[in-house]
């Protein structure tokens, strides 16, 4: 398949017979890659930072240490997929593949969930250091255990959260409800609390 650099629809990307080269040439042409068949492709050592491959055939591909800082991958199909390494910082993703990650104990360090209702989920030993949960409900949610070094949680909603041994050592629960999140003192010492009832359980 051959492209030039001007506007392309998904629809250019639908037949699954791109190459590497291809993809990164229209990524770096900032070209939407959205509902594209890229699979079993090798994007190992790539740069795909910034991409949108929302709803793309990610199936069997390699992503071995490539970077896919602040790529939209909501609604993915990452079957088989290798991501050993890869820089996913700021990464948009969904509430789907949020659940099979975190249940395949995968990193999702830096991943950026801002706005998700993830009211009642168990995220029990999640990996969640440095991601941005800015706004998110997270009502009832079960953070036992989990990493959240560094974590953006401010404006949130923790209402009844249960946060014991999980780790908040710099986290940011900055103007979050915390009304009857089970959260000791102790830990929001460690976290990053603005105001002047920073500390109040």
């Amino acid at each position: 398949m051959r492209f030039d650099t001007g506007f392309l629809t998904s629809q250019s990307f639908m037949g699954g017979d791109m190459t590497v080269s291809e993809v990164i040439a229209a990524i770096q042409a900032g070209n939407s890659l959205a509902g594209a068949d890229l699979s079993g492709l090798d994007f190992s050592n790539q740069d795909l930072s910034g991409a949108d491959l929302s709803g793309a055939n990610l199936s069997n591909c390699n992503f071995s240490g490539a970077n896919l800082s602040n790529a939209n991958i909501q609604g993915v199909s990452l079957d088989g997929a290798v991501l050993i390494n890869t820089n996913q910082h700021g990464i948009r993703i969904d509430l789907d593949l949020l659940r099979a990650r975190i249940s395949s104990g995968w990193s999702l360090t830096g991943v950026d969930l801002r706005g998700l209702d993830l009211s009642g989920l168990d995220l029990r030993n999640a990996k969640l250091s440095d991601a941005n949960m800015q706004g998110c409900n997270l009502e009832g949610t079960d953070f036992r255990g989990a990493i959240l070094n560094e974590a953006n949680l401010s404006f949130s909603n923790v209402r009844d959260a249960d946060f014991r041994g999980a780790n908040l050592k710099r986290a940011n629960l900055t103007r979050a409800d915390r009304t009857g999140a089970n959260i000791s003192k102790w830990k929001l010492k460690k976290a990053f609390i603005a105001g002047d009832i920073a500390y109040r359980s």
